[in-house]
């Protein structure tokens, strides 16, 4: 399921907040990893609504995505 550039700084919100128990630095490490490409997206002009996971499985990882309008 892939989820939109919005539901990704949601989720890593939602995973820093709630970050107790046995899972609390995988949680912290996966929000740290959901806010860097949802930042990363949104400083290369991808919106809100765009989706994350079908940019990754294309280019790899976030770096490698190029900017929106030169796509």
């Amino acid at each position: 399921m892939s989820v939109s550039i919005l539901e990704a700084l949601m989720n890593a919100d939602y995973n820093l907040q709630n970050n107790t128990g046995s899972l609390g630095m995988f949680a912290v490490n996966m929000a740290k990893s959901q806010l860097h490409n949802a930042v990363e997206l949104l400083n290369k002009g991808y919106s809100l609504d765009d989706e994350v996971e079908p940019l990754l499985e294309q280019y790899g990882e976030v770096e490698n995505v190029p900017d929106k309008d030169s796509k």
